[in-house]
């Protein structure tokens, strides 16, 4: 038995590695000599692992013979087990009066060895380290997760004993207090939530106001003029409303202010009392939302009537778009308010 050729390509790649680690090391190239003294330790470990393979292949054929010379035959008799088991313990007392076969002190066998073990362990290292850095990310998320589920339960559990102690509380005072008093606080409770309904309806009010007059009424302004829906350009200047749509919807080009007649910043009489009196006629995003003001308190004052439009208009059909109005099923030009209590007529 030889060794095998894949040990024989490992011994010399090491000798290559070593040599150059041993040559960056001194900073100096190796000699002959010194290359050849290491070459031939080389060969004394191949040659000792040589004659390790060839001690170990006449053992197990002296195996092989002895067990061919009947070590283990007729096991059915008990004192040819007991001498085969007397046998095999001569057999192993003499083994172990042996050395063991060890390479020398100068042998590269254990540092080949070594680096092989080394490099095993680099791998499976790694190999760990990649699965490891993949269970710790799902286990953060999963921690994370845990962590909201936990804070919302406590949330929860912290409103259920807020709620419970003062139903408790609530229940204890009405125990305690006279008919009368409890008409009293109710009707006190009802009052403070009539106020504080109507400084909410206020307060939307303000703000369906704010935003009719900025956001809205330029873009029901734009669609009168022949250009986008309602929703479909959500900033429509003032400087694109005075210059109008083409046919196609498309903006026109703003058209240049004229030329001044003086240089002095003067106006002319008209313009100057039209700029006083505040007149916005020409402002098309001012005259619809006046529009749409004007329209809303009509049919709010209608309440479930139907209002008669002068004329068709954008307002009219984002209102209906929007389910805030519908129009009289058999008369376009009439409208109200949807009672969001009940459906809309077909």
């Amino acid at each position: 038995m030889e060794v095998s050729e894949d040990t024989v390509q490992k011994i010399q790649a090491f000798a290559a590695n070593r040599a150059a680690v041993e040559k960056e090391s001194s900073g100096q190239p190796l000699s002959a000599t010194a290359l050849h003294a290491y070459g031939r330790r080389l060969d004394g470990t191949l040659r000792e692992l040589q004659e390790q393979v060839q001690r170990q292949e006449e053992e197990l054929q002296k195996l092989r013979e002895i067990r061919s010379h009947g070590l283990l035959e007729d096991e059915n008799d008990t004192w040819t087990r007991v001498s085969n088991v007397r046998r095999a313990k001569k057999a192993y007392d003499s083994l172990l009066q042996h050395e063991p076969a060890l390479p020398g002190t100068d042998s590269t066998l254990p540092s080949l060895i070594a680096i092989q073990e080394t490099s095993q362990l680099i791998k499976e290292s790694k190999a760990s380290i990649t699965i490891i850095a993949e269970k710790l990310s799902e286990d953060r998320e999963c921690l994370r997760v845990e962590e909201d589920n936990l804070r919302d339960s406590r949330a929860i559990a912290n409103g259920l004993r807020e709620r419970l102690q003062w139903i408790r509380n609530t229940n204890n005072r009405k125990k305690e207090q006279t008919p009368s008093q409890i008409a009293r606080e109710t009707l006190s409770q009802q009052k403070k939530k009539n106020q504080d309904l109507e400084q909410a309806s206020e307060d939307l009010k303000i703000s369906l106001n704010i935003f009719i007059d900025d956001t809205l009424a330029p873009m029901l302004a734009a669609e009168d003029l022949g250009g986008p829906t309602v929703g479909d350009a959500l900033e429509v200047s003032d400087a694109t409303l005075n210059a109008g749509y083409t046919a196609h919807g498309k903006p026109k080009k703003p058209k240049q202010p004229p030329p001044t007649e003086t240089d002095n910043g003067q106006q002319r009489i008209d313009q100057f009392l039209r700029n006083r009196d505040g007149s916005s006629s020409t402002n098309k995003r001012e005259t619809a939302a006046r529009e749409v003001h004007d329209l809303l308190n009509s049919l709010m004052e209608a309440g479930n009537s139907y209002v008669t439009l002068q004329r068709d208009s954008a307002i009219s059909r984002f209102l209906v778009r929007a389910k805030v109005a519908q129009f009289h099923p058999r008369d376009a030009r009439r409208l109200r308010l949807i009672d969001f209590g009940r459906s809309v007529d077909e």
